[in-house]
């Protein structure tokens, strides 16, 4: 959300203002100024200073996040996070993989049936790589005053989702969680938050805005045992 990482532990108080609150700008701040539209539909920017109070920031509020989705009133951007070992949405353990994944196609499937899916592009991504192991060896992007290194973690997954995405492709590009705050930026025309976004690559690789919109299709949810 803002391109940088203040932080590295969230003291025990919470993670909300006003007990805890992180005095930066974030791309809701850059969205506002151009007059666009966003959401948190999970409660993401509830530690923001400059944010507390919003009527956009709505915690655990998957809820309002389908019925924007189906009545085609979701906004220019949108964040939604399924919680951490919330109803086993997550996936994370000790939760139900199988469940985290019907919950990740009820998500898709609504996107894909909303009115304003002729517009959309939907990321699905992970922050965790799951403790499986990967041959490439996370780059190191930055080093601290003292030369101790900063590296990027291990690869997590990321679907692109649209009817502009291009079919069967796997991106090769370098990427990081701050390329979809380098997509927004783009695609809108805003500022960088920081150097970080600012030279990161954004995603438009995956996307072919010159095809024929994809017709939505219909994913199915397991049965979990």
């Amino acid at each position: 959300m803002a391109a940088q990482s203040p932080i590295l532990n969230t003291p025990s108080n919470g993670d909300e203002c006003p007990n805890f609150c992180l005095d930066i700008e974030t791309i809701a701040q850059r969205l506002d100024a151009r007059g666009l539209t966003w959401r948190d539909y999970a409660g993401l920017f509830t530690d923001i200073k400059g944010l507390r109070g919003r009527k956009e920031i709505t915690a655990n509020g998957d809820a309002s996040f389908f019925r924007d989705a189906e009545a085609g009133t979701l906004p220019d951007v949108a964040w939604l996070n399924s919680g951490f070992l919330e109803d086993e949405k997550s996936g994370h353990p000790p939760g139900s993989l199988c469940a985290a994944e019907n919950y990740a196609v009820k998500v898709v499937n609504t996107v894909m049936n909303s009115p304003q899916w002729n517009s959309t592009a939907l990321f699905l991504f992970w922050d965790d790589w799951g403790g499986f192991f990967d041959h490439v060896t996370p780059p190191i992007v930055e080093r601290a005053a003292d030369g101790t290194p900063f590296r990027y973690g291990f690869r997590v997954p990321c679907i692109v989702i649209s009817p502009y995405a291009r079919q069967g492709y796997v991106s090769h590009q370098l990427y990081s969680f701050v390329s979809i705050l380098r997509y927004i930026e783009n695609t809108f025309g805003l500022q960088p938050l920081t150097s970080r976004d600012a030279q990161a690559n954004g995603m438009e690789d995956c996307f072919d805005y010159t095809q024929t919109p994809l017709t939505p299709i219909q994913l199915s949810e397991r049965e979990c045992s």
